[in-house]
This record gives structure tokens, C-alpha cells and sequence, in this order.
């Protein structure tokens, strides 16, 4: 096994993000480190992690050809160590926070008020979505893998109107302190492959966008997919992948700004092909949003959930 010397800091707190020189917003950037040394290269080398708003990305190599440092970019050895095992929530947390009549979150009154109020119910439960005991009307998006093991839960607060979600609130549903264990996370909605080997699937970034998809195009019988999660822009994996061997599948990236320098269509076109030539794995990019898109809508960022709202919004259900 070997480690690049400069990597990236891992993510250990607020404390170990900082200020990004270009967009100026706090705790979004991520400065490169010398493994060797522990120390950090220089203020301004790192990347910030709004990649769709700001995309800078300043790498040591750039440094190091500005100030006529000589360096070979080389791994150092490292010695391969155990693999942590892999932490798994008792399932008993899921089946207890699922959706019923009396326990309802915000994002539920939201596609209630759009699809069939008992659709919403099976689509939900079906996905294993959770309603969080701690803050009223959150949801907990329960990532459940191929072996019906659950691996996370990710909490999240909608707004019951708009549908949209508080993007000042995340968290994660915390495995206890004293284990040894590791949290590895896997697609959301992967656990449906069980139940339907010969499906091809289909990813989006977002957890909500895969329950839209899902009550949407089951009653419009188009071609059966199943929908599944990455959790974000960056949610593209290998690990997570692996669970799609065999099987035919199919991006739906969200849209990006105009002047976005790394557009999410062309992350997802990469790391697309990067993993389906490697694994093995048939990974096409849907391209349609990109073609009938409008500047506003492509300045929202919009996605495929945004499209099917619109129009259910223009019909009677």
C-alpha cells in the first residue's frame, strides 16, 4: 500500500477547515498537509469544497513550480495496516423511526401534498426513511447495504411547504464511543437491489430526489428503475460501486451554474468512466436535463426532482 507525501487533510472537526481565499466563505476549505512532517504546505494550498460555487483548487505541484521548488511527486511506503472492521446500527433503530400515522416528518407533508398520501408511506418505508426522535420533523435517511445491514443515518430537516431542505442543519447518527468499529457508508437505496436482481439503476445526489424519482416514474410506467443515492456531488465511489456489478447503470448529475468551473455533469462523466472501465460496470450519463435546461434553472442548480415537481404542479395528480 502507499500514501502520496501531500494529501489533502482529513476531515477531523470544524477546526481542520478553513477560510477559502477565493470565495471568502468560512470552514469550507481544506488545506493540503506533508504526511512527513504534519505540517501545512501554505495558506492558500488546498481546495474549497463548493465546488459548484467557487471550484478553487490550488495543489502543491503549483507551489512548488511558482517558488522553483524542486519535487518528485513519488509515493512514500507505508506499511499496510488491519482493516478496521465496518460498524453496523441495529436494525431495530430503523424499523422504530419509520413512517406511520402518527409519526410523520416534515419532508412526508411535503409529498404528501403532491402524490397519494399512502404512496408516500410505502415509497418512504420502503426506503427505509426515518423520522428523527431529537429535532421535530426531521428525517433520517437510513443507509441500509445489499445484506440488509444498516451502515448510517444521515438526518436532515425539509421545509414542510417548499420542500426544500435547511442547508445550515446535517448530522449524523453517532455509533457509540467506545468502539473499535468503523462507519462505511454505502449508496442510499441500495438495499433494493435484493429484491430486484436484473434492474438497471439509477443514481442521483440527492436522498429526497431518489423518493421523487421513485413515486414518479413508477406511475408514469416507463422503463423500471431502480433509484438510488450517492449523498452529494462527491458520493461517487468505488466501494459503493461494487454493490452495481452486473448491472446496467445510469447518472443523473444535478445541474451546475453557467460559469461553474467544474461542472457536476463533467464529474460525473469522469469518475463514470473511471469506475466503469475498472469495475467492469456499464455507466451511461443521462444528458437530457443539460439540453433543455434554462440559464435561471441551471443557476439554481436543479435536478431532476426539481423538473417533476414543476410538472406535477401544472397537472392534477
Amino acid at each position: 500500500m502507499s500514501n502520496y507525501r501531500f494529501t489533502l487533510e482529513k476531515y477531523s472537526g470544524q477546526n481542520s477547515r478553513y477560510t477559502c481565499p477565493k470565495c471568502k466563505m468560512k470552514k469550507e476549505f481544506t488545506r493540503y498537509i506533508d504526511t512527513e512532517s504534519n505540517q501545512y504546505i501554505a495558506e492558500h494550498v488546498g481546495r474549497c469544497n463548493r465546488l459548484d460555487n467557487c471550484g478553487y483548487h490550488f495543489p502543491p505541484r503549483e507551489y512548488f513550480k511558482n517558488n522553483n521548488v524542486k519535487y518528485k511527486a513519488v509515493p512514500t511506503r507505508t506499511i499496510k495496516q488491519p482493516k478496521t472492521p465496518t460498524y453496523f446500527f441495529d436494525k431495530i433503530l430503523v424499523d422504530g423511526s419509520l413512517h406511520c400515522d402518527d409519526n410523520v416528518s416534515n419532508l412526508f407533508i411535503f409529498l404528501a401534498s403532491i402524490f397519494p398520501k399512502e404512496k408516500v408511506f410505502n415509497t418512504l418505508n420502503k426506503y427505509c426513511v426515518g423520522v428523527s426522535k431529537n429535532l421535530l420533523g426531521a428525517i433520517v435517511f437510513w443507509q441500509v447495504d445489499t445484506k440488509n445491514r444498516v451502515r448510517a443515518g444521515k438526518v436532515m430537516q425539509y421545509n414542510k411547504i417548499t420542500g426544500r431542505r435547511s442547508k445550515k442543519f446535517i448530522n449524523w447518527i453517532k455509533k457509540p464511543s467506545n468502539s473499535n468499529s468503523k462507519i462505511r457508508q454505502c449508496f442510499f437505496g441500495v438495499h433494493l437491489l435484493r429484491e430486484n436482481p436484473n434492474t438497471k439503476v439509477a443514481i442521483v445526489e440527492s436522498e429526497k430526489t431518489a423518493l421523487i424519482c421513485d413515486l414518479y416514474f413508477d406511475k408514469k410506467e416507463d422503463e423500471k428503475l431502480i433509484w438510488i443515492s450517492s449523498g452529494g456531488l462527491q458520493g461517487l465511489n468505488e466501494e459503493g460501486f461494487k454493490d452495481l456489478i452486473g448491472r446496467e447503470v445510469i447518472l443523473f448529475p444535478d445541474l451546475s451554474a453557467a460559469d461553474t468551473k467544474d461542472k457536476a455533469i463533467s464529474i460525473w462523466a469522469k469518475k463514470g468512466k473511471e469506475i466503469g472501465e475498472k469495475l467492469k460496470i456499464d455507466i451511461k450519463l443521462n444528458t437530457h436535463l443539460e439540453k433543455i435546461a434554462t440559464d435561471e434553472q441551471r443557476e439554481k442548480q436543479d435536478d431532476i426532482a426539481d423538473f417533476i415537481i414543476r410538472e406535477l404542479k401544472t397537472e392534477v395528480y
